[in-house]
């Protein structure tokens, strides 16, 4: 792993460097574009923004290569899965020139929890925890997500 550029977390309100806001721009450009695509249906094109041996590490299971291509295949195909995942606003650190984390909660919206004329009903809240990458063709990628549910089940 990659030596920390600082051993603290930024005092808030200290404004970031560029290389900082550009690293946090495209890292949360692919936590928008995971949920955006598993939404729409395109569940296994998920698996691009990983890193060859990217990790998703959820509960007890644990997939990377093959597996994880499996298991978003599988997730494309459970249409009773349908629905709408809303990140919140995550923590970002740049942990050196090429390596940053994030932190997303995450609301899960199903369509069959839904009944007309009442608010929307969460499924669940969830915590990710992502550390990213960039790779030599610049683009920032996950290379471990962890996910833990935090409120609501699935």
């Amino acid at each position: 792993m990659s030596a920390l550029l600082e051993t603290t977390d930024p005092k808030p309100g200290t404004e970031p460097d560029l290389a900082e806001l550009r690293a946090r721009a495209a890292c949360m450009d692919v936590i928008d574009a995971f949920f955006r695509w598993v939404d729409d249906g395109e569940a296994e094109r998920t698996v691009e923004l990983f890193t060859p041996n990217g990790e998703l590490v959820m509960d007890q299971a644990h997939f990377t290569g093959t597996a994880l291509t499996a298991a978003m295949r599988a997730r494309q195909d459970a249409t009773s899965k349908s629905g709408v995942h809303v990140p919140a606003a995550s923590s970002f650190r740049l942990l050196a020139p090429g390596e940053a984390e994030t932190h997303t909660y995450l609301h899960l919206y199903r369509d069959a929890d839904q009944q007309d004329g009442h608010p929307p009903v969460a499924r669940a809240v969830t915590q990710i925890k992502d550390r990213f990458v960039r790779g030599e063709d610049g683009r920032w990628r996950i290379a471990r997500r962890v996910v833990n549910v935090v409120a609501g089940g699935e």
